[in-house]
């Protein structure tokens, strides 16, 4: 059984999943103004790039917003039709987010808008029923599917979501017609807006983690908020599924209650440790995010690679929970220790799939190469924890990395031999540097030779700058 676990705060909301007694499930969410995922905007197109069938969209934010040109236009569409069309700078679209700004980049919008409810996810501009795969009984399908004929509108389309297996035809109608209403006063308002405006905000993080995942197998909802625990109960309307719903009114906090303050600072450490000794080390960069598997200090009672291949299976279980926890989204690269067997290799990938085929966020195992490298894509629509939590080190500059004491003290020789030999300057210096710089400086061979090539004597100063790659060299008076 689950439970669900909500830490709510003016300035931030935290909810957990907790599933046999370990966490399962995290996310977290400012309370501010940059998660627009799934947002709702009218748009002005600033700028067309015909070479990428793209363009630029003010939505009413600092940064314009990338639209594929292929969105405006019936999925069918082919690429001289989008070509020819007739589509100009100043002309206004209804798009949504399906990527929300991350650094220098401004979000990602598409204009085939979908609505997603408790039950159903509304696609208008796209004519297509659908049934979650993860409802396996054909007998329940076809009722859905029959339920969704009675009030789909031409040209639009449905999805039944996978929390819809068994409730009453009126539950879904009544979801169904929600959404459509929604659609309506989104249309509404993209007709009375003059100007880029934000037209439809998604719910929050308490609202879509309830209707996401608020499902028969949650034993309990808690949260520590009494505005959220009414907004729970107000949509869950069943006294059956009220009475699972909890306002936590406990001393301690609620994630220390129920030990969840310790894994979530785990979440954030780069290193990972699995149960057999083993260890997995996440790295990120621009373009991916890159997972080595690494044996640590477990050695096995077989041969290398049964040690090898037990490794990797634990490797391949722990990855999928904390790509779910991080939400690490985009493309990403697994680094598994070598295996010479090809049915390994494939147990391995089908343990990947299997395990994150319960990610609710869409995800893509596309196989192994021959140096055991493992690709997979993520769908990337918010930030992850890893951009919500950290930002760029003001002292590396976010590298991670510093000159060492060595490189920086080499290069204050070289300016001072400069500033001696070059720029002729006179009389005896000062440099102020790191103190873990000048120990190297002051090394007694190193300073005598020094002061000796430069025929001066050298002073220094330790800087109280915690960058140890930033010093100064003056002229000493004293």
């Amino acid at each position: 059984m689950k439970l669900i676990v909500g830490n709510v705060m003016p300035e931030e909301t935290r909810m957990a999943i907790i599933e046999d007694g370990r966490l399962r499930d995290f996310a977290v969410e400012r309370n501010d103004e940059t998660h627009i995922g799934n947002h709702i905007y009218k748009g002005t197109i600033q700028n067309i790039l015909p070479a990428l069938q793209a363009a630029f969209v003010n939505i009413g934010r600092k940064k314009n917003a990338f639209l594929y040109l292929g969105d405006l236009f019936p999925r069918a569409a082919t690429k001289e039709e989008i070509q020819q069309t007739h589509i100009s700078v100043g002309q206004s679209v209804l798009v949504q987010v399906i990527k929300e700004e991350r650094g220098s980049k401004g979000a990602k919008v598409t204009a085939n808008v979908s609505l997603a409810g408790r039950y159903a996810v509304l696609m208008p501009t796209v004519d297509y029923v659908g049934v979650s795969k993860k409802i396996r009984d054909e007998e329940e399908r076809n009722r859905l599917r029959d339920i969704t004929a009675k009030i789909k509108p031409a040209g639009m389309g449905l999805i039944i979501r996978t929390v819809a297996k068994g409730v009453s035809e009126e539950a879904l109608l009544a979801d169904i017609r929600y959404l459509l209403r929604t659609w309506d006063s989104v249309q509404q308002r993209y007709k009375l807006a003059k100007k880029p405006k934000l037209l439809y905000r998604e719910a929050d993080l308490v609202m879509r983690m309830i209707r996401d995942h608020f499902t028969a197998d949650v034993k309990k909802i808690v949260v520590d908020d009494k505005d959220a625990y009414d907004r729970i109960c107000q949509i869950v309307t069943d006294d059956q599924w009220r009475s699972r719903v909890e306002l936590y009114q406990g001393d301690q906090p609620i994630f220390e209650c129920y030990n969840l303050e310790d894994e979530l600072r785990h979440l954030m450490a780069r290193e990972v440790a699995l149960p057999s000794g083993g260890t997995l080390v996440f790295d990120h960069t621009e373009a991916l995010t890159v997972i080595d598997v690494n044996s640590g200090k477990y050695t096995g009672n077989g041969t290398l690679q049964d040690t090898i291949f037990h490794v990797n299976k634990e490797a391949a279980v722990e990855i999928a929970r904390q790509l779910r926890l991080r939400d690490i989204g985009g493309i990403i690269i697994i680094d598994f220790i070598d295996m010479a067997q090809p049915v390994r290799r494939d147990e391995i990938l089908q343990i990947l799939e299997r395990e994150m085929a319960q990610d609710c966020t869409k995800t893509h195992v596309l196989g192994m190469t021959a140096l055991n490298l493992v690709e997979i894509t993520r769908k990337k629509a918010r930030q992850g924890l890893y951009q919500v939590q950290f930002s760029p080190c003001d002292i590396c500059g976010g590298s991670g990395y510093l000159y060492s004491p060595e490189s920086v003290a080499i290069q204050i020789i070289r300016r001072l031999r400069h500033m001696v030999h070059v720029r002729y300057i006179k009389g005896d210096l000062l440099i102020c540097a790191h103190a873990d710089v000048l120990a190297v400086l002051k090394d007694k061979k190193r300073r005598d030779e020094l002061e000796r090539e430069l025929s001066r004597t050298l002073h220094f100063e330790a800087s109280d700058h915690p960058n140890r790659e930033v010093f100064s060299i003056l002229s000493y008076h004293e």
